[in-house]
């Protein structure tokens, strides 16, 4: 029987919480069949035996798609690669470093988007883990609004949404060339979404996402932001048919620029290939500031 849900675990060294990771999409409780996809980017650890004696045990309602590749693709063309490969109506997603707590949480996402077609994503709530400790993000209500319903235009000012939470319709995305060098690999994928329905947010916290294990640990404030600088510049051209997400997403690019440079010196700044994207004002500051800094110093 055709999945109606394909189940996306991309995973890499994770020797630690592979395990972890797929029982929680074993403990599912759905009126609905579901294929798992695990997609192995060459690990050099011990992973790809945990996974060989782990989906031995799964469920009769859940097929599990094994798939080891045998060289090191990326984790962007991992993901991709996989994406192809489901049947499912609809797409959810846990990375083999996370994992589910709720046992009902594909069932209430999926009920809902049957019943509610003009709704393309849904996320959820989910507990924060570092090492043994487990804690509540009492900052992301807040950063939420107190909505349950999103649109493009919320998004476009900056990513809210935990990648082990989603659940969106399997819909044709054509992933241009930068999104496989670029650095954030989600946020792009939830804005193509927006673009055709809505979202929607269920504040129940419905599973636990790792911190400091990802790709972003170990990496700067700075080097983040700038990183996530030039993905949002590679989006810019992609809405210009929705000019309030547009102005959104330039905004942002603009103040990481901005953030990027006021540490620099006059000569860095002005040789610095987007300091010509910036306002004229922003510019202006920028100039006086780094120019004084340098006759202070």
């Amino acid at each position: 029987m055709k999945p109606l849900v394909s189940v996306i675990m991309i995973t890499y060294g994770h020797e630690k919480y592979i395990e972890e990771a797929i029982r929680g999409v074993f403990l599912q409780k759905t009126n609905f069949p579901l294929e798992l996809i695990i997609s192995n980017d060459n690990s050099p650890d011990s992973t790809d035996e945990i996974v060989k004696n782990i989906i031995k045990s799964a469920p009769e309602n859940i097929s599990v798609n094994y798939i080891q590749h045998p060289e090191n693709i990326g984790m962007h063309h991992n993901f991709t690669s996989a994406l192809r490969t489901a049947q499912g109506k609809y797409i959810a997603v846990c990375e083999g470093d996370d994992y589910w707590t709720d046992e009902n949480k594909l069932q209430k996402q999926i009920d809902f988007l049957e019943k509610n077609e003009d709704f393309t994503l849904t996320f959820y709530n989910v507990f924060i883990r570092n090492g043994e400790t487990l804690r509540a993000d009492l900052d992301y209500e807040k950063r939420l609004s107190g909505k349950n319903v999103y649109t493009i235009n919320d998004l476009s000012k900056g990513n809210f949404i935990h990648t082990l939470s989603v659940v969106f319709r399997n819909m044709k995305i054509e992933f241009p060339e930068w999104y496989f060098s670029s650095f954030l690999g989600d946020y792009p994928i939830w804005l193509w979404l927006s673009k055709k329905g809505k979202i929607k947010y269920f504040p129940e916290k419905m599973g636990v996402y790792r911190e400091n294990v990802g790709v972003w640990s170990g990496k700067s404030q700075e080097e983040r932001e700038f990183k996530t600088m030039l993905v949002l510049k590679n989006l810019i051209p992609d809405f210009e048919k929705f000019p309030d997400a547009q102005r959104n997403i330039t905004r942002t690019k603009n103040t990481y620029i901005k953030n990027s440079l006021k540490h620099k010196s006059f000569a860095e700044v002005m040789a610095s290939p987007y300091f010509p994207e910036l306002k004229f004002k922003d510019k202006f500051k920028l100039m006086i500031r780094t120019y004084f800094n340098k006759k202070t110093k």
